[in-house]
């Protein structure tokens, strides 16, 4: 059992939080949870259509997300999961490609030297193991591995994408670990019937309230204190009240400026975080796309949206009926920002125009729904670094997707992540008895 009558503090009730948590409270840890939104969950957030759930963006099971694996088995669900292989098309002016289909390939408006330039990168990052050792930028890796013209073709528009950024400002280590894990060339995984990210939330959160936790909802953080270079208290609002909670320990799973916001702290790696916001509207629709694909990415020309989810091609059963579901999803990089204050209305339309310029004919949707993601992904430039779970004041630890690099952050890896917080916390307390 824990030594401390004073719960454990946690900032954040998303996936690390919950998974921090129940470590800690199988261990005979309290804790509290303080959320800001309405509801526990985070990225893995959802909203209601006609008694359905979407979730607020794309989210999809990997194979490969071992922590998740072992969540979803540990929960008692992962036989309800179900397996299915995600086409991934490339728009270059106005065609589409699938690179794994072999005429598509050949077809694909690159040099042949380069193509087959291109398929020694992916051989190279599947092969290579570790991702550690510090790798420079993306531009002189991919241009040393393969060359600049398949940099210029492919990366250089997919890292706009991301992160808005030109490939030498970007972690070659980053990139090369997502080729390694070749995300949507294996069976991604859904729930038949369901919004898995909800279910998964659901589970969480009981799973919490079971073992005793509390979780306060509409609770936004306004102050963290730290006093002798110890963590002292967190000042919240709830229904309007500002509250003082105490504690020994603390778990930030905030986005690093945040924090350092709320609580004056400092810390060079964790001052070097950056993020970014995105925009995702979801829709349904009676209308049959041309192609069925579950990921198109844009790469020339780039257009309003940086890529379309059809969510319906992974989980027909995703819909209020049988219809296709899309995703328009777009990184909030600088030469975007002007879609930020756009009504929904007004970014609908924005879509509209780009999507007859690839489609021809304009979307007809029975209903679609706008969602700004506040603090969506870190970007993970050349040289970054991982904040240590442990803080330079006593008491505090921190967990969050912006400590996974380099592998692919994903919703295993912040459960991973709040679990290794807690871990520590265990280690650290453990030896002050």
């Amino acid at each position: 059992m824990s030594p401390h009558k004073k719960p454990v503090v946690i900032i954040g009730a998303g996936m690390s939080g919950l998974g921090a948590a129940i470590r800690l409270l199988e261990t005979g840890y309290q804790c509290v949870l303080l959320e800001a939104a309405p509801e526990a969950g985070g990225l893995a957030g959802s909203f209601k259509v006609k008694e359905k759930y979407f979730p607020l963006g794309y989210h999809h099971i990997l194979s490969q997300d071992k922590p998740l694996i072992a969540t979803l088995k540990k929960l008692g669900f992962y036989p309800r999961v179900a397996w299915k292989k995600g086409k991934v098309l490339f728009a270059i002016d106005g065609r589409m490609y699938d690179l794994q289909n072999p005429l598509e390939f050949v077809k694909f408006p690159m040099r042949f030297i380069d193509k087959l330039r291109f398929i020694k990168l992916i051989m190279y990052c599947m092969l290579k193991k570790n991702w550690n050792a510090d790798l420079g930028d993306a531009q002189l890796w991919i241009d040393r591995i393969a060359s600049p013209p398949v940099r210029e073709v492919i990366f250089d528009p997919l890292i706009d994408i991301k992160y808005g950024l030109p490939a030498n400002h970007v972690s070659a280590n980053w990139l090369g670990s997502r080729l390694h894990y070749q995300e949507f060339s294996k069976p991604l995984g859904y729930i038949p019937g369901e919004n898995w990210t909800r279910v998964l939330t659901e589970i969480l959160v009981q799973k919490v309230k079971d073992l005793g936790g509390t979780i306060i909802t509409n609770a936004a953080v306004q102050k963290v204190i730290f006093a002798n270079n110890t963590f002292r208290e967190v000042t919240y609002q709830h229904h309007e009240v500002s509250r003082i909670l105490t504690g020994d320990i603390l778990i930030n799973t905030a986005p690093p400026h945040i924090f350092l916001a709320l609580s004056g702290y400092r810390g060079r790696v964790l001052e070097k975080v950056e993020y970014l916001d995105a925009l995702s509207v979801v829709l349904e629709t009676k209308q049959k796309l041309p192609r069925e694909f579950y990921l198109l990415s844009c790469l020339k020309p780039r257009y309003s949206f940086g890529g379309i989810f059809m969510l319906s091609a992974l989980n027909e059963t995703i819909g209020t009926g049988n219809n296709q579901v899309l995703n328009f999803f777009t990184t909030l990089s600088p030469a975007y920002e002007y879609l930020r204050n756009k009504s929904p209305e007004e970014l609908l339309a924005c879509y509209q125009k780009d999507f007859k310029k690839l489609f021809g004919f304009l979307l007809e949707p029975l209903w679609s729904h706008r969602t700004l993601i506040t603090n969506y992904s870190p970007r993970f430039l050349k040289q970054y670094e991982n904040v240590d779970h442990r803080g330079s004041v006593r008491g505090l630890y921190f967990a969050g997707n912006y400590m996974t690099y380099p592998i692919i952050t994903s919703t295993g890896s912040a459960i991973e992540s709040g679990e290794a917080a807690a871990k520590c916390i265990i280690e650290d307390y453990q030896k002050s008895l």
